[in-house]
């Protein structure tokens, strides 16, 4: 409610992560990669070779205990 409120008026563009009573701000995605098709894209192509050509720089999925060595607070 309080991004919503004009307290939160100079707070934009931000990316914040909550875990319990923990509140995060987030680092801010940027493109790290791209791939293009002409055509455009269909689930096929996208599984066939969209996917495939993107994998190599996918994020790994790294669970909170890997991340927060303390416990929700």
């Amino acid at each position: 409610m309080f991004l919503l409120g004009d307290a939160a008026k100079d707070v934009t563009g931000q990316i914040f992560a909550v875990r319990m009573n923990e509140i995060f701000l987030m680092s801010q995605s940027r493109p790290l990669r791209s791939i293009h098709r002409a055509e455009g894209w269909t689930c096929e192509t996208l599984a066939n070779h969209g996917m495939p050509a993107l994998k190599s720089s996918f994020y790994k999925l790294d669970r909170s205990a890997d991340i927060f060595s303390w416990d929700a607070i």
